[in-house]
Parts: structure tokens; sequence; C-alpha cells
């Protein structure tokens, strides 16, 4: 019972080996929840066993009863994507299944079979890296989130700051154009200066250095980053009125400036508390912001994806070095690497980890995105610009829908993120602002 208590409640468990019997059988007779169990039994001569097949058979018609579906996985390299696409068919739902997975390896197999397992969770590993990613992320940054969450809502409270909630970008056969800050944009500026008023600019926070230093000022700068790093992006004499589009676990930085911020619903559990809190109290709609590839760009895509008839443009996009840098001149990475700086160390020593000659992790995930969406959607990269009208009049211009307000309370965030079983909310740090808190 103590490895069954170990199943969380928000990811489709798959049980690794059934050395223990037992432990499956629990799980059937009390369900964590979900509507669907895999049991991935790696060893032929384990699950070609006549017993071992009638007892599967018993329990998975007795899950069936529970209202959940028990799927019996076998072999060393079992075909994922294929058992992902057919969930929907072993549980019969018309709503889409939670993709989130999590591995839980049997005890007694991990005592019998060392090697077996690690081969098993290295296979496992490789085919769901984004989820291994994230959750690496989460392990890294949940509590700089937490922090990060509650000091900027003091500190919106303390400034009385320019605060809105974001809901969506709204138009018609608008020219939206987004400015990473891959070396590309370099080839692009003085195009992009001579056509500026075509197009509405969203710009990310790693090239607002280059684009002041060429006199373009954005309509948006995105900064998502929850790190210290986001401050030395921000080491410029930036324009009080360029409004940030940001969250409200951003970097502490960015609330500390005068500009406007606009606070997008990332789907943190914070955030999901804060938008039930203005569903329920003032019946406001604060909608989470779907970015799987968890890059600017992806937000970029997500937040102006109601422009009916969009027209995007990307330029500083490619997650590649480029001309031997990561990214283009004047970005905060110049700052922070510039005291390390001698005549044995280049800059680009320091900035190549950033990026390789090779996409891989989340750039990939974003790049197989952009490229299944550039066939859906009106999506061009700005070096290949043929098709938009590049002359079109400043009167195609997007309108920001969004809403005043503060957040709630933090004992009324602690009353609820206590219930929190994610485990992205470091209760920890929840718990210390929530003693030395007024409100």
């Amino acid at each position: 019972m103590r490895f069954l208590s170990q199943i969380q409640l928000d990811s489709i468990p798959i049980i690794l080996g059934l050395g223990a019997l037992h432990t499956v059988r629990s799980l059937v007779l009390s369900p964590m929840g979900q509507p669907v169990v895999i049991v991935w039994e790696p060893l032929l001569e384990v699950f070609d066993l006549p017993a071992f097949q009638s007892e599967m058979f018993e329990l998975s018609e007795t899950a069936k009863e529970k209202g959940f579906t028990l799927v019996l996985v076998t072999g060393l390299t079992p075909k994922w994507n294929e058992i992902k696409e057919n969930l929907p068919q072993f549980t019969h739902s018309k709503e889409p299944i939670n993709r989130k997975w999590a591995l839980y390896v049997t005890p007694s197999y991990e005592r019998y079979f060392p090697k077996l397992i690690e081969e098993c969770r290295e296979n496992f590993l490789s085919q769901f890296q984004s989820q291994n990613t994230n959750q690496n992320t989460i392990q890294h940054f949940r509590k700089v989130w937490t922090h990060n969450y509650l000091k900027n809502k003091s500190t919106i409270e303390e400034t009385k700051s320019s605060i809105q909630w974001f809901q969506s970008f709204r138009g018609t056969n608008s020219n939206v154009l987004f400015l990473g800050a891959s070396p590309g944009l370099e080839r692009d500026i003085e195009s992009i200066k001579k056509h500026r008023n075509t197009f509405t600019l969203f710009a990310s926070d790693t090239s607002i250095g280059f684009l002041l230093k060429h006199s373009i000022l954005p309509d948006y700068i995105l900064s998502f980053d929850s790190g210290r790093g986001t401050l030395f992006h921000f080491l410029v004499e930036l324009p009080t009125s360029i409004p940030i589009i940001t969250w409200l676990g951003g970097s502490s930085c960015l609330f500390e400036l005068p500009n406007p911020k606009i606070l997008v619903n990332t789907g943190h559990p914070l955030d999901q508390i804060v938008s039930f809190y203005f569903q329920n109290e003032k019946g406001l709609d604060w909608p989470h912001i779907q970015n799987p590839s968890l890059n600017l760009l992806g937000m970029a895509m997500s937040i102006t994806k109601e422009i009916f008839n969009r027209n995007l443009v990307l330029s500083g996009v490619s997650f590649v070095s480029e001309f031997g840098k990561s990214h283009c001149n004047g970005t905060g990475y110049e700052r922070y690497y510039l005291p390390q700086l001698h005549r044995k160390q280049s800059m680009e020593c320091f900035t190549k980890r950033l990026y390789s000659g090779v996409r891989k992790g989340k750039n990939q995930l974003v790049w197989d995105e952009l490229l299944s969406a550039k066939t859906k959607e009106k999506i061009q990269i700005y070096s290949e610009l043929t098709a938009f009208n590049t002359n079109s009049s400043s009167e195609q211009q997007i309108e920001l829908n969004s809403f005043q307000g503060f957040p709630p309370r933090i004992s009324d965030l602690a009353k609820w993120a206590n219930q929190d079983q994610s485990g992205i909310i470091h209760s920890e740090t929840l718990n210390v602002w929530l003693r030395f808190s007024l409100g």
C-alpha cells in the first residue's frame, strides 16, 4: 500500500512490472481518479503464463465495474504513440484524456531486475522526454514560482500598478510580427524598420535591447521566465509606455518597472485559483492560455489565435546557433557574461551552450508545432515573406480584451493552495508568506 500511495492523482499511472499482483488488485479496488491505468509487463515468461493472463482478465473486468479501464502493455519497447491514440477508444470517452503520464516501478521488480528496469525506464523517458523535462523544470523552479507569485502580488498592491488580466486579442486580417532574438534578426532589422507600421509587433524580452538600439519600439513585450536572468534583458532605457505581457509568477524585476502589465493565466495552480476567484466572486472570465511548447513563440501564437484571418510573421526565430552565435547582439546575455570575458574567452564560449546546431527538447517541440501550424494558418518567416501585403496601412490594429482588478488575499490563496496535489506549489514558501503577510 505504500507503493500505491505514491501514485499521483494528476497523471495517468503506468505500473511497470507485476511482480506483486496485489498492488494492481488494490489499485483496481480503490481507483485513483484516472479513466485508465496502464500495466506494463516487460517479461515474456511472465505475460505468457495462463495464470497471469487469467488474473489480468479478472482485474480488467473488475476495473470496468469500477468505472475505469485497465490496459495491459507487454514487451520491452511498446509502441506508446499507438497506445496514446487508442486511449479514448479504450475508455469510450468523447472527452480528451489527460496526456500526462507517470511511470511507477513495482518494488519487487526494482529489487530483482535492476538492469531490466533501468532499460525500461530509459526507453520510457526517451519517448516522453518533454514530460521528463517538465518534471525537472518543476522541481527546479517551483520555489521561485511560488515566491515570485506572492511577492509580485504584494508589489501590485503596494504600488497600485496598472494591471490588466488578459482575455484575448481580437481583430481581422491583422499583421502580427513576433520578434525572437536569434542572429537572423540582425539580417531582417533594416526591412523591419522600413515596414514597422505594417505590423502589430510582439517582442521577446531577450530581443528588446537590440530593438531599442535600432529605434524600434514594439507594441508589446513578452516575458515569462521567472529566473533572475530576466533582469539583464531589461537593463536598458525602456520606454514606460510599452506594455509587458507576463504572468504573476514572472520575474519580480518586471513588477518594479512602471510599464503597464498584462497578466496571462498560464494554468499554474495559483493561476487556476485566481481564475476561480474572479469567476465566482466577480463574474469575470480569465481564460487559461495553452502553451504546450513552453516557449515565447508558442505563447505569442496562443494569445493571438483569436485574431480572425491572422497573418503571423516571425523574425529572429530558429532555436539553433547561426553565424557562430546563439543570439543577436545586445541581449542580456552579453551583460551577464561581460565580467567573465577576456582575450582567451570570447562571448561565444559562454553562449554556445544556449543553442547548438541541432534543435532538441522543448525547442524541437515548438519548431514542430510551428511547421504544423504553417500548413493550416497564415504563418511565414520574415526572410521568406512573399504573400503578405507589407504596404497595408496601420488601420489594421488588434484590440486587447482584458479587465482590471487585484488578485485575492494571500490567505484566500493559501486556503485553496494547501489542497493542491500537483507538487508545483512550494508549500513551505507559501506558509512563510502567509505567516508574515497582513492579507
